[in-house]
């Protein structure tokens, strides 16, 4: 049997966004507890449900005044946040007040303490503007902010503390959100060992450790990593397994050796593949496919950089698509030199960043670890031949 294929060949860097949003399909919306669905999208607009502020408060600590002045009879009590406007104030009148709180009916302006001097007249403590001070009124009207069923933020846009935020300033801190989206982990390989002494011909996992953190920030979690030996009966077993999560995340045998076994196993489970390739390096040999049961894979060279250089292209692309958010914008900065560049593929290459916002590359960097990532910020992605001063995408990398 072969594998259902939408392209086989390997596609620019560029075009893996349009392929994943063109051929997947968004998982179903939820509703949810926004501070609860971090990572996720909203799947409709983010409504306030009241205005803000819901009435007329003081933006500074100061005197709430009524009428047009220049003088204000002092009123004994004050204003507190948090407990309401109090008694009404009459034409003539001003009453102490402090930031946040309720301004009382009858309030024309709020008058900054800075502004403002008091002083005792006919008997009368008396409160006035400060000759020569700005004529401010430093109160917020009702609604000044948002009107109570305006659109705060759209649908698509990505769950992040700043929307949490404003949901609960809106009293609106429930929605309809998509994801975030979850992944089971596989690491393959016979080589790969996790604990205990190296045998001979072994290596030690570098991936595990890190990988839940490099797809959380993409917005993908994840369970236990779990580790696979380079036998495709166990591999088809473990596909075949009923699963809850919308993605899969394989790292190892995506290449063409006798111990890569991957296509041949999708190929068996009349598996879907969307992409099998990126035209970059290192991480150009990825496959994303879709299961019969419409689980997304992503499946990442075994070389650690490899991996996570595909890992950082590919799957926020997958997340977009699955949670139909808004294309993220992209990033890019101005590469000082042109070390690591190639001929003919996107070179992705790790950088820093240089006072006054240039970045250096850190040189092609050794896949087989990933401490060539130490010190730098993003992973550049080089065109062919790129020289020096030239601008490139970056890739941000999780700190």
């Amino acid at each position: 049997m072969s594998v259902e294929s939408v392209r086989m060949l390997p596609i620019g860097v560029d075009g893996v966004a349009e392929v994943l949003r063109s051929e997947l399909i968004a998982v179903p919306a939820r509703f949810a507890l926004l501070a609860d669905a971090s990572g996720a999208t909203l799947a409709e607009d983010l409504i306030a449900g009241t205005a803000l502020p819901r009435v007329d408060t003081a933006a500074m600590d100061g005197y709430a005044v009524s009428g047009p002045g220049p003088w204000w009879t002092l009123r004994a009590d004050a204003r507190l946040a948090g407990h309401g406007r109090g008694r009404p104030l009459s034409s003539g009148v001003a009453v102490r007040i402090a930031t946040g709180a309720a301004a009382p009916t009858g309030t024309t302006a709020v008058m900054r303490d800075e502004f403002a001097e008091t002083a005792r007249v006919s008997g009368r403590l008396m409160v006035r503007r400060v000759p020569g001070a700005p004529l401010k009124d430093d109160m917020r009207r009702c609604g000044e902010q948002w009107e109570g069923g305006e659109v705060l933020v759209g649908h698509g846009t990505r769950v992040c503390p700043a929307v949490v935020s404003a949901a609960a300033s809106a009293e609106a801190p429930t929605g309809a959100v998509r994801g975030p989206v979850r992944a089971d982990v596989l690491i393959t390989g016979d080589e790969i060992r996790a604990r205990g002494p190296l045998a001979e011909g072994q290596t030690r996992d570098a991936l595990a450790p890190v990988l839940p953190q490099l797809l959380r920030a993409c917005d993908i979690g994840c369970g236990p990593v779990r580790h696979l030996p380079d036998r495709a009966e166990d591999l088809l077993a473990w596909f075949t397994q009923e699963r809850d999560a919308e993605m899969v995340v394989v790292t190892g045998a995506t290449g063409h050796g006798a111990a890569d076994h991957l296509r041949d196993v999708l190929a068996e489970i009349g598996a879907r593949v969307l992409l099998d390739g990126v035209a970059m390096r290192p991480g150009g040999s990825q496959i994303v496919a879709v299961l019969p049961d419409g689980r997304v894979l992503l499946a990442l060279p075994g070389n650690p950089f490899a991996a996570v250089a595909a890992l950082l292209v590919s799957a926020p692309a997958i997340v977009d698509a699955l949670t139909a958010r808004t294309s993220r914008q992209r990033l890019w900065g101005r590469i000082s030199d042109r070390s690591g560049s190639h001929e003919t593929l996107t070179a992705v290459v790790p950088v820093r960043q240089l006072p006054g916002g240039v970045w250096q590359s850190a040189g092609a960097a050794r896949t087989p670890h990933l401490a060539d990532l130490i010190g730098c910020q993003a992973l550049a992605l080089l065109g062919p031949n790129s020289g020096r001063g030239s601008v490139a995408e970056l890739l941000p990398l999780p700190q």
